[in-house]
């Protein structure tokens, strides 16, 4: 029997998909505790019109993220910091600097998709990727300066 899973089942597959089945899992278990419904008639031209919209969604979403991928490969960021003796700095820039100084640009990034391995603690340019999609991962352009 033809089924299309509603929630994820594990060792079957994910929520969306269509899975053939035995008769008496899909009657006995699948369909009566909500996991599955019967691939017939409405529910099967609903799935293939849900397949289609995702695929849409997929498309624009990677589309405004390339978008946003441009803007921040092309944004030079410049950071004026207090320097005491020696060039060092009070304290130090941060992925969650970097994210609000990108959201005051007009680019909204999240701290947690700045990869930022250690605070940047020293004056200098300095390239910095941020995660915006799958397989996008363009560099922000950070330069520290002491401020004044």
């Amino acid at each position: 029997m033809k089924v299309i899973l509603t929630a994820d089942v594990a060792k079957l597959g994910k929520s969306g998909e269509m899975k053939d089945v035995a008769d008496g899992y899909a009657r006995n278990f699948l369909i009566p505790h909500k996991l599955a419904v019967p691939a017939a008639g409405g529910a099967y031209r609903a799935w293939q019109h849900d397949i289609a919209s995702r695929e849409e969604k997929r498309r624009r979403e990677r589309e405004e993220a390339e978008i946003t991928a441009n803007r921040v490969a092309s944004t030079t960021l410049t950071m004026g910091v207090k320097v005491g003796e020696g060039g060092k700095l009070y304290g130090s820039i941060t992925a969650q600097d970097i994210a609000d100084a990108l959201g005051r640009r007009g680019i909204v990034v999240d701290r947690h998709k700045v990869e930022l391995e250690q605070p940047l603690k020293s004056l200098g340019t300095y390239r910095v990727p941020i995660k915006v999609h799958a397989g996008l991962v363009p560099e922000v352009t950070v330069v520290v300066e002491p401020k004044g």
